[in-house]
């Protein structure tokens, strides 16, 4: 589709020429690709592997436990799901 049909119209207004564009086609000369499944991360069975990243905006002393709070958390967030598997930790300080 052209950058100028698509600017300023909706999503359904898309699907909409585009299907219209189909329209009388013989469906044997056209590819069907279906749409790949969505992966449910919170299912307990489904391995996941996990990156996090935490950070530190400011240098005030208040905040020297904050990368502390944060890994802790979130590794603590990681340990409750069985088929998580936390392979690093990004961190900004």
């Amino acid at each position: 589709m052209l950058e100028q049909e698509t600017r300023g119209t909706s999503a359904a207004e898309r699907k909409a020429r585009i299907r219209e564009r189909y329209k009388g086609i013989d469906r044997d000369r056209l590819e069907v690709i279906p749409a790949a499944q969505k992966i449910n991360v919170f299912e307990e069975n489904v391995e996941q592997r996990v990156a996090v990243y935490v950070r530190v905006s400011t240098d005030d002393p208040n905040q020297t436990s904050s990368f502390e709070l944060q890994k802790n958390h979130y590794t603590d967030v990681i340990d409750r799901h069985p088929g998580w598997k936390l392979v690093r930790i990004y961190a900004e300080m």
